[in-house]
């Protein structure tokens, strides 16, 4: 499975490590007026499970 995003750096909330992944899919959330911020998609390369995180 290829990915078009690059890999980022974030912590794993399940295992509690850092891991540098690459996000399934981004998106942002942003308030009517404001800027917003970038969320990703990952995926746990330990158990499997799926967690959104802040993309830089």
């Amino acid at each position: 499975m290829s990915s078009k995003h690059s890999t980022v750096k974030v912590k794993d909330p399940t295992t509690g490590k850092e891991v540098s992944l690459a996000p399934i899919k981004v998106w942002t959330l942003a308030p009517k007026r404001g800027k917003g911020v970038k969320i990703g998609l990952f995926k746990s390369p330990e158990t499997g499970k799926y967690f959104r995180a802040k993309v830089e």
